[in-house]
């Protein structure tokens, strides 16, 4: 757990105030979570070349093991992918905006998840 609060210490969380508005989601919402307290979600960001999320994580205390991430609704799709986004492996199961994938010790993992395109 040092390094979790070592990273959430130097990564502090910030909040912005915003107006009342009206919308479908619940007062208190989370973006996406990581199940394993081993495994350090460090970075997401939008793909460079479709309307998919990377998502950038690593295992840091030497566990081998399974982590689950929960991402937002709507994702059609997921797989694991090189640092430059590139797929590598097969293709991974969602079941109701769960993600599980394998995680081995020390390892930095990246996925992409897909998500159908929006119109601006």
């Amino acid at each position: 757990m040092t390094v979790r609060h070592g990273y959430e210490f130097n990564e502090a969380p910030y909040a912005i105030q915003v107006d009342a508005h009206a919308g479908a989601m619940p007062p208190e919402f989370s973006f996406v979570t990581v199940s394993a307290d081993n495994v350090v979600l460090s970075a997401m960001k939008k793909a460079e070349d479709t309307d998919a999320l990377i998502f950038h994580m690593y295992e840091w205390a030497g566990k081998e093991g399974t982590v689950e991430l929960k991402v937002p609704h709507g994702a059609t799709g997921a797989i694991e992918t090189d640092l430059m986004e590139q797929p590598e492996g097969k293709a991974l199961t969602i079941d109701n905006d769960h993600i599980s994938v394998a995680v081995h010790p020390f390892e930095i993992l990246a996925l992409r998840v897909d998500y159908p395109h929006q119109k601006q």
